[in-house]
């Protein structure tokens, strides 16, 4: 009996020893599973801190350079090229979606405030059709950078917004005109408007597209016969024959239009023609004209030398005074009797 006793007391106590050890392992690997738990979070966080310290103002300004200035007409586009601009940088998404706030405790307020001022500094406050009240508002309620967007958005994509714009657009669309006989740039110009009305939800019509560029066209020396040969009424029908016939006209080396320069090639044309006639005529006219006779003596014009009355002294030591000695006593003798034969002619006349 005794030593049944003594070996169920053994055996209970290797129990109790073996129980103790599997809680003691149990509660060590779960300590060392919140502790792993615990590194992994403060990695993240501190990763998520070095990646928000490292786009700072001047980085994010660096990426997002090629987005064009918002006006109150191009938000649509400059709201796409934002979003697509700033995927690369992380978190930027979650900031501008509002998921990141100032209650959540990833939230960043140096990065938060530099994607504000980059945001601001898209906006365009000195053309025409500036916002600069946006930046005004913004700045003066110090908005995060998920207000910021939204005040943005509900600003320029209401109702009345979007109306006047499309108005804006038609009005531009009927003024458009073709400059250098680039129709290729027109073209473009057209496709650009009916891309932003797209994105406004209201786009033109396809016979307004062609209405438009026929009228720009129908009538240019060099598109005419292009556009009435396109019997589709159709704007990429009539755009894809215009493109064919101004690179045609281009790919020929030796031509004599350029479609670049077609009116001012012209123009030039037309001066020089004119300048050659003028010329023309005037040499006619000096053909014509007879030829004036100088004296070298008085220097006056419509007598010669020997017809001449002034008197010219000439020095006894010259070289001339040889040559001209004869030709001054023929002069003087001639001019006494012509004044001789004066003198008795008056005589006569008075008797």
């Amino acid at each position: 009996m005794a030593g049944e006793s003594d070996h169920q007391a053994s055996t209970s106590e290797a129990a109790r020893r073996t129980k103790g050890g599997k809680r003691g392992k149990t509660t060590q690997r779960v300590q060392i599973d919140e502790e792993v738990t615990n590194d992994n979070e403060a990695e993240e966080e501190s990763d998520s801190g070095d990646d928000d310290d490292r786009y700072d103002y001047r980085t994010l300004a660096k990426i997002l350079e090629t987005v064009p200035k918002l006006t109150s007409r191009n938000y649509d586009s400059w709201c796409t090229l934002i979003k697509a601009n700033l995927r690369v940088v992380p978190h930027a998404t979650r900031h501008l979606e509002g998921k990141y706030d100032r209650s959540h405790p990833k939230w960043n307020r140096t990065f938060d405030n530099a994607l504000v001022g980059v945001l601001c500094s898209t906006l365009d406050t000195e053309g025409e059709h500036n916002v600069l009240h946006l930046l005004l508002d913004i700045s003066k309620n110090h908005l995060t950078f998920h207000q910021a967007w939204k005040k943005i958005e509900r600003s320029l994509t209401s109702e009345a917004a979007r109306t006047s714009r499309r108005i804006a657009l038609l009005a531009q669309l009927n003024e458009a005109k073709m400059f250098h006989a680039d129709a290729h740039k027109l073209i473009q110009e057209i496709r650009a408007m009916q891309t932003e009305t797209s994105l406004l939800g209201a786009p033109f019509s396809d016979d307004t597209l062609y209405a438009v560029l026929q009228r720009c066209t129908i009538r240019h020396p060099i598109y005419k016969e292009t556009v009435a040969t396109v019997h589709q009424v159709s704007f990429d029908a009539l755009a894809t024959a215009l493109t064919t016939r101004q690179s045609a006209m281009e790919s020929v080396p030796g031509q004599k239009v350029d479609p670049r320069q077609a009116s001012t090639r012209t123009a030039g044309t037309n001066e020089e023609h004119a300048y050659d006639t003028e010329s023309d005529t005037g040499s006619a006219k000096t053909a014509v004209k007879p030829k004036r006779i100088r004296c070298w003596v008085c220097k006056r014009h419509g007598h010669s030398a020997r017809q001449c009355d002034a008197s010219v002294t000439i020095p006894k030591n010259s070289p001339l005074a040889k040559y001209h000695e004869p030709a001054l006593r023929l002069a003087m003798t001639t001019r006494a009797r012509t004044r001789g034969g004066t003198e008795e002619t008056t005589r006569l006349q008075k008797e």
